[in-house]
């Protein structure tokens, strides 16, 4: 099994947003730059389900991929919302295990969080650009497989 962790777009800054962070949207910017990023993603992913945080900058930044896997399977939930566990992501993981390549769309630091419990490894220290994504590969243990963000991929045709 393959698991894509990817973080949402650039988003309108927290400071600059009045509203419930739950419905801070991408900038034009973070669009755009998601756009071109996932418009390669084919070439190297096949991806079955995508499942993104309920948080409308998640729900923008899985539509944008969802432009380029027009078959995949969708689902959102309130579970990898910002603050998720590390137990939500292994849950979902076990809901989904059927599937070969699962991708989330979500934030930072619960990615991180999950990412290091599912390699076992709690001092790795990754963190995610946004729009960025780390492939973990697995069944019962999981490795780091791959790290990619936006700026590695800019010239790939």
């Amino acid at each position: 099994m393959r698991l894509l962790f990817i973080r949402h777009a650039k988003a309108i800054e927290r400071e600059k947003w009045e509203e419930d962070d739950l419905l801070r949207p991408l900038t034009q910017k973070g669009e755009e730059k998601a756009r071109e990023f996932f418009s390669k993603l084919p070439k190297m992913y096949d991806i079955d389900v995508i499942i993104s945080s309920k948080a409308t900058r998640s729900i923008q930044t899985a539509n944008i991929l969802k432009e380029f896997y027009p078959n995949v399977k969708y689902f959102e939930t309130s579970k990898i919302n910002p603050g998720a566990k590390v137990i939500d992501f292994e849950e979902l993981i076990d809901k989904f295990f059927g599937y070969d390549t699962v991708a989330f769309i979500g934030h930072e630091p619960d990615f991180s969080l999950a990412i290091s419990s599912l390699i076992g490894c709690f001092q790795m220290g990754i963190k995610i650009r946004k729009a960025g994504l780390v492939e973990l590969r697995g069944e019962e243990f999981y490795e780091l497989n791959g790290m990619l963000y936006p700026k590695l991929l800019r010239n790939l045709k």
